[in-house]
């Protein structure tokens, strides 16, 4: 099974430099670039705030372009040699690099607080930074994680629920790269994949058919078996999704029927958990370990605040923050993963 010590070193290296929780001063919201340290606290607070971008592998980018090298392992790597024989056979794992790029792709959000609400939250003057910082932590999470979710997608994609289109033109969710829409990394796969068939998630059609056990069964063994691991493993879908498979298991006449219908039984198909991901599309699920799913934010955030302005003053606003950011998502390893398609609307 393939491995990817970078992203988990940069993962671990973010996580080590991750700001204690302190209160941010209006002092320290005044400049054109955010500190790195202050962007390393913002995104772990996001990552608390959303449950796709706790569970995927999150990271700052020190780079606009960053690429990770990949290196495969094989079932077998290694040669015989008979006595007084030569070592003469190379035994290199094949390599590739999966690529982030950021460039062009920058997202802001405004906060406009009123003065009234620094009068009535329990922030004091000095404190007030936390109050405005609250906000764009849940905002841009709620985005974030949509974006990595839809953007691109084939169906379900962000102009799909309101959003515009050209969201989904500038940024790839992770379910339009597993479609195949990454060109720029060169991917690898396993030693008997085809090279055409590292550029997209292996997948299951469900052809308009609802969640059902014969679905988890075809998308289990449509995943390599090196990757089965239940404990790290997980289906991810829509919530809706999981609740008409759990009223499907009440119909059960069984103590399983009994033991869902009271809530004393998890949903772990074949002992794999499935989760409801927020905003996830109800056409879609997807079987892979979740920290397969990478996030990266450029480092170099920019917040833009102005106090003294006509519309400041004629809104009687505190102030007027723009916090803009670049990032890009990116799958480490397609062939760890298999993309369902096509689920049936548990509403319709």
């Amino acid at each position: 099974m393939g491995t990817n010590t970078t992203i988990d070193a940069v993962r671990q290296q973010n996580q080590q430099a991750t700001l204690s929780q302190k209160d941010i001063g209006l002092t320290e919201l005044d400049g054109f670039q955010l500190p790195s340290a202050v962007t390393e606290e913002f995104l772990d607070r996001m990552q608390k705030e959303v449950n796709i971008l706790g569970m995927a592998d999150t990271m700052t980018l020190a780079r606009l372009e960053q690429e990770v090298p990949q290196f495969g392992v094989p079932r077998l790597s290694g040669h015989a040699r008979a006595e007084e024989a030569s070592r003469t056979t190379n035994s290199a794992a094949e390599s590739g690099e999966v690529k982030f790029n950021a460039t062009d792709q920058s997202y802001y959000i405004l906060v406009e607080p009123k003065r009234d609400a620094l009068k009535n939250t329990h922030y004091g003057p000095d404190q007030f930074g936390d109050y405005i910082i609250d906000q764009f932590v849940q905002r841009w999470g709620n985005d974030i994680g949509l974006i990595g979710i839809r953007a691109g997608a084939s169906g379900g994609n962000l102009q799909s629920i309101g959003g515009a289109a050209e969201l989904d033109t500038t940024w790839n969710g992770w379910l339009a790269i597993a479609e195949g829409s990454d060109s720029a990394s060169d991917r690898i796969g396993l030693e008997d994949t085809a090279d055409a068939e590292t550029s997209t998630m292996p997948q299951v059609d469900m052809a308009g058919a609802s969640v059902d056990t014969q679905m988890f069964d075809d998308t289990i063994t449509t995943l390599d078996s090196r990757f089965r691991d239940p404990d790290r493993v997980k289906f991810l879908c829509n919530p809706d999704q999981v609740q008409a498979y759990t009223m499907s298991l009440t119909e059960r006449e069984d103590p399983l029927g009994s033991a869902v219908i009271f809530g004393d039984s998890d949903i772990t198909p074949f002992s794999y958990d499935v989760v409801g991901v927020n905003g996830w599309p109800t056409s879609y699920a997807m079987l892979t370990d979740p920290e397969n799913l990478a996030f990266g934010l450029f480092e170099q955030m920019e917040l833009d605040q102005t106090t003294d302005t006509d519309k400041v003053h004629e809104n009687r606003l505190h102030s007027r923050n723009w916090l803009e950011g670049q990032f890009d998502f990116q799958i480490k390893r397609m062939q760890a993963g298999v993309l369902v398609k096509n689920i049936a609307d548990p509403a319709a």
